[in-house]
């Protein structure tokens, strides 16, 4: 039986150990300040300095259909460019800033124990193998998650302060990015950490357990020129769709994980 009192205290201890580690800290500060904040607010200042700009993006704004773009009176090609980079354009960026998150926490769990020197002592607790794995998987899941969230609300005062005046009203949140933020952001960490927790069970270390889940972004820079292409659009309908196939693969590989995880194997792979 599972006792999720045992998993709060080792999510206690991983999220003090995690975040007083300045070599995991410093990525999670940078990378988000550019995406979340130098992108956006480069992207509108430019619009709002040179409106006339926007015709320069003319195959941009073309290769989204005109109902990605809601009736707005009085809409000009400033506007629409704007509506369709914060929207759409940088909803694919978004996506970076919780899988690089977990991947970052996620490589510390099992990995970083072992470069500690705490993880033989760790597995020689009373905790089951079920509670270790789902203690190290929430310790992850819970900041990368929150702190996304964070994100999004910066990000909804920069386009309401920069974007709305160029749109003519306010226009953010949209639909398609409240389902990004509470269906497909916890639905892609949850996969992102399962599979790096996995990967730090037999690696050596923080940084091996971090370059191999590393790849896991090339998948989200996928979308991203997907959607700079018109190939596809988030729009709320399919943003649920993706999030709903990442819920199946979830409760999958948390099964699979819980399942075959083995203290003793984890214990041969210890330098």
């Amino acid at each position: 039986m599972i006792r999720f009192s045992r998993i709060r205290a080792l999510l206690a201890k991983d999220l003090a150990e995690t975040f007083s580690t300045a070599q995991i800290v410093m990525p999670l500060i940078i990378v988000p300040l550019v995406v979340v904040v130098g992108y956006p607010v480069a992207f509108l200042l430019a619009i709002k300095a040179a409106p006339d700009a926007a015709n320069g993006l003319k195959d941009f704004i073309g290769s989204f259909p005109a109902s990605a773009v809601p009736a707005i009176p009085g809409l000009t090609a400033a506007g629409r460019a704007a509506y369709i980079g914060v929207v759409y354009l940088f909803s694919g960026f978004f996506l970076i800033v919780p899988v690089m998150f977990s991947t970052v926490i996620a490589a510390n769990s099992f990995a970083g124990e072992k470069e500690r020197r705490t993880l033989e002592g760790l597995l020689y607790t009373p905790l089951t193998d079920g509670e270790l794995v789902l203690g190290k998987i929430a310790a992850s899941f819970l900041p990368a998650v929150g702190f996304a969230w964070v994100c999004f609300g910066i990000y909804t005062v920069i386009v309401d302060v920069l974007g709305a005046p160029l749109v003519g009203q306010v226009f953010f949140p949209t639909m398609n990015w409240w389902a990004l933020m509470f269906l497909l952001v916890p639905a892609v960490a949850l996969f992102v950490i399962s599979v790096v927790v996995m990967i730090s069970t037999r690696a050596r270390g923080f940084q091996e357990a971090n370059a191999i889940g590393g790849s896991i972004v090339l998948p989200i820079i996928g979308v991203v020129a997907a959607q700079a292409s018109g190939v596809m659009v988030l729009s709320a309908g399919v943003v649920a769709a993706i999030a709903l196939a990442f819920v199946l693969l979830d409760v999958l590989l948390l099964s699979v994980i819980v399942g075959a995880f083995n203290r003793s194997k984890v214990v041969s792979y210890l330098p």
